[in-house]
């Protein structure tokens, strides 16, 4: 039988252990309430397809972590002091208030790497074996200790780490094998330098940031750079050895830099413009690009993610191009940062409206959230976030991972190829989270900041129907020494299994934040992807993931992932619910 073959099979082969028929349930989740009444207690969970978030995380090769040589060391936090972070913390910021400086405290620390393949006219002015440019954002601002470990750290101290507006820019060239050019890696201060920090970063202020978690986006043979600042705000670079530098044009900015060798000189090519597709609360807009339809000897149509799910709402937008607002106008933001009117003003122009896609398929695989908090009281918010974009997915290249896999009209269409995106989502927020009754111990059945993550594919052709989409992983921690990582290795790895992804008091081998800031198709090997994250806002780290793989979560085989009813489990009582607080809602 099929049962017989699959223990067989499962016994025999070591990467086949976790389907055994009826163990492969102790793979992904450890507790027996998950089974079904009247399972005998051998195949207790075998019907069991709720799967953990980092069971579930696609297969990655090439894990690499990156540290920026040109973070002065001094700004760093030394390993020999990471068990009295209060104290080292204290000690920064009592330095930091002596010096009257008001730039920054003296700490930083690199993460969420957003990375872009060279355009190929820029390669002939940079080093022969440059393949990647990687941004970073670079700040004292971290998540890489446990709160409970700095419940004795003064109020102000916290405002100004913990807090920091601090949010400078950090670049560097990468090899095809994401090894950093030595001499090619610097730190810049976007917002000092064009006169948009708010009250400077000194002791008069602290909180959200001019610019943060940048992006870099490689479409039709130029460079963007992309930020959140009150909304999503973009611009052009250029980057060049200083060998072939050249003299900023009227109304560019040649970067000043302010930590590293000047060896990379970046040029703005025009001031930031602002993306106002998504109206006030605009940010994290992933861009791409598709063949010119009408006109395919013209540059590519560029366009902006504005939202992902349940509904894919994308706007055809020109970059370069502006209209100008009245202030009036752009008065309406979340947060007012009025040095930035100028940008705000700067309006990316689009063309016609925001398409709206049918409403988006099932997940290819459901996890253990749906179990512990089913129907219509979810754990995570429906609708994702970027997330990045994009990559493509052919046919051929779908089937190609075999198994019992079929696509379906409706999951292809008559495309040739579909476009995958990766998104997050995290958990809703309550309003009983700062409520003290509620005991600690019950808050952390549903604690709030923890992040997931899913793939989505959709059709290259507006409105941009979603096709498919993955259920939900997390990805991993980075290994704790250069044996098991390629790059540079970065001493806070080790601090990010500080704060574990946690729902239902269970535990899981993943940081409570992974943020995917990048998502690409491999330089010279369009089967592989790679993917760009920060784990904890503590350590950048890229991976490589091939298409095969990402065809496995998005189209998954239903024999392995599918939640299925058998024949046998239809008589019998439906899957146990857990019992949830009184007040959970």
């Amino acid at each position: 039988s099929i049962l017989d073959a699959a223990r067989l099979v499962a016994e025999e082969f070591e990467d086949c252990k976790n389907c055994h028929p009826e163990k492969c349930w102790k793979g992904y989740f450890d507790d027996l309430s998950m089974g079904v009444k009247g399972l005998d207690e051998t195949r207790k969970g075998y019907l069991t397809k709720y799967w953990r978030f980092d069971q579930a995380a696609p297969k990655i090769a090439s894990p690499t972590t990156l540290a920026l040589p040109a973070i002065p060391r001094e700004f760093r936090i030394p390993p020999s002091r990471f068990a009295d972070i209060e104290a080292f913390l204290t000690e920064k910021y009592s330095e930091f208030e002596a010096s009257n400086d008001t730039t920054h405290v003296p700490i930083f620390i690199e993460y969420n790497p957003g990375i872009a393949p060279i355009p190929p006219r820029m390669k002939k002015y940079l080093p022969k074996y440059s393949a990647y440019v990687v941004a970073f954002r670079v700040t004292p601002a971290n998540n890489c200790f446990k709160r409970e470990d700095m419940t004795e750290l003064p109020q102000k101290v916290w405002e100004h780490t913990m807090m920091s507006a601090t949010n400078l820019l950090g670049l560097a060239l990468l090899d095809e094998e994401y090894e950093m050019i030595k001499g090619y890696d610097i730190v810049v201060d976007i917002a000092t330098q064009l006169s948009f920090q708010k009250d400077g970063y000194g002791t008069t202020y602290f909180g959200e940031p001019t610019f943060m978690d940048y992006r870099l986006f490689t479409l039709n043979e130029n460079l963007y750079l992309h930020a959140n600042a009150d909304v999503t705000v973009v611009t052009q670079l250029d980057l060049r050895s200083q060998e072939h530098g050249v003299k900023a044009k009227k109304d560019q900015f040649l970067l000043d830099v302010v930590y590293g060798e000047k060896n990379l000189e970046v040029t703005m090519l025009h001031q930031f413009n602002t993306i106002w597709s998504g109206g006030e609360r605009g940010k994290n807009f992933a861009l791409f690009s598709v063949p010119n339809i009408t006109h395919p000897d013209e540059p590519d149509s560029v366009y902006a993610e504005v939202d992902i799910n349940p509904y894919h709402r994308v706007q055809q937008i020109y970059l370069d191009d502006i209209d100008m607002l009245k202030r009036s106008f752009i008065k309406k933001r979340i947060r007012r940062n009025y040095s930035v009117d100028k940008i705000m003003m700067r309006k990316v122009k689009n063309n016609g409206n925001i398409t709206v896609s049918e409403e988006e398929p099932s997940p290819s695989f459901f996890t253990v959230d749906e179990h512990w908090f089913p129907g219509l009281r979810p754990a995570f918010r429906r609708a994702g976030h970027g997330g990045a974009c994009c990559v493509s997915l052919s046919r051929k290249e779908a089937l190609a991972q075999g198994g019992h896999i079929a696509l379906a009209r409706e999951s292809w269409g008559d495309n040739d190829y579909l476009l995958v995106g990766a998104a997050h989502t995290s958990v809703i927020w309550r309003r009983w989270y700062s409520d003290k009754a509620v005991p600690d111990s019950q808050k952390a059945m549903i604690p709030h900041t923890h992040y997931v993550s899913f793939f989505y594919a959709f059709e290259p052709r507006p409105p941009f129907n979603l096709r498919a989409r993955s259920g939900y992983f997390c990805l991993g921690f980075a290994g704790e020494d250069e044996e098991t990582e390629g790059g540079m290795f970065n001493p806070h790895s080790i601090l990010t299994v500080n704060r574990k992804l946690s729902q239902h008091n269970e535990t899981f081998s993943c940081g409570q934040i992974h943020f995917i800031s990048s998502f690409i198709e491999k330089v010279r090997d369009s089967s592989q992807t790679v993917i760009g994250y920060g784990i904890n806002d503590c350590t950048p780290r890229l991976v490589e993931v091939s298409k095969k793989e990402i065809a496995r979560l998005l189209f998954s085989d239903p024999w392995d992932m599918k939640i299925e009813t058998s024949q046998d489990a239809k008589t019998m009582d439906a899957l146990e619910l857990p019992n949830l607080p009184t007040w959970y809602n």
